[in-house]
């Protein structure tokens, strides 16, 4: 347990999957969550609860996948094309800032993924 209700929500929203959130998950994602929240705060992108267990879910797959030393497939160039150039950088930036330390170096798909997840929370913002 965490006192952190963001966690608590990822980790009943995962209960029932074959992958539940454990506890080396809970300390990660304890460290990368804040930087995600500080990066949306910083963007002013407003993450409303839906938005925020969207982001956790994403989250824990990258600390999983930064912990198992794995990366995601490549996407379709395409996708890339739809995102600001600002929101691919603020999304490499907290990426690195997670993943560096621990020797992991993501690859663009990851960034990508992320910044979906901010211009998604934008466009919501905004509509």
């Amino acid at each position: 347990m965490t006192d952190d209700p963001l966690i608590e929500a990822l980790t009943g929203a995962v209960a029932d999957t074959a992958e539940p959130v454990r506890d080396e998950d809970r300390h990660a994602l304890a460290r990368l969550l804040p930087l995600i929240e500080e990066r949306a705060a910083a963007e002013r992108i407003l993450l409303d609860e839906d938005r925020r267990l969207a982001l956790a879910v994403h989250a824990l797959g990258f600390v999983r996948r930064v912990r198992a030393g794995e990366h995601l497939d490549a996407l379709d160039p395409g996708v890339a094309e739809e995102i600001t150039p600002g929101s691919l950088a603020a999304a490499r930036e907290l990426i690195d800032a997670y993943g560096t330390p621990l020797g992991h170096a993501a690859r663009d798909t990851e960034v990508v993924l992320l910044a979906l997840h901010f211009e998604t929370a934008r466009q919501l913002q905004e509509s």
